[in-house]
């Protein structure tokens, strides 16, 4: 049997990079791997214990700045919502650039990889 990237543990394939949460977002900033052959995961982690962060990004650090945004009823908005302590990983293109929103600072460590 033949296992593909997204049924294995996670494994960090590059370096983690932190940015601050805040508001306004910080610019857009990338977390390339090592190799790009290792591209397309990120393992997303929300230190804060009180404060909700929404990530954004996209093919620009501008872009991903404006996508950082949180959503409210009857707004929709880009911005992913990453709860207190929350681990997440996600699947993006290479070389995609991200930020995050938040009411106060919060560290977002960011971890290019592949698998769960």
């Amino acid at each position: 049997m033949s296992f593909s990237s997204s049924q294995i543990a996670f494994n960090p394939t590059g370096n983690t990079i932190a940015i601050t949460a805040n508001n306004p977002a910080p610019t857009g900033v990338t977390a390339p791997p090592k190799y790009m052959r290792d591209a397309g995961q990120f393992r997303i982690v929300n230190s804060s214990t009180t404060t909700i962060a929404h990530l954004g990004w996209g093919a620009t650090a501008a872009l991903a700045q404006t996508n950082a945004a949180a959503a409210a009823s009857g707004a929709p908005a880009a911005g992913l919502p990453l709860l207190p302590g929350a681990i997440e990983v996600i699947r993006l293109a290479p070389g995609t650039f991200l930020s995050a929103f938040a009411s106060g600072a919060t560290t977002i460590f960011i971890t290019p990889g592949q698998g769960l």
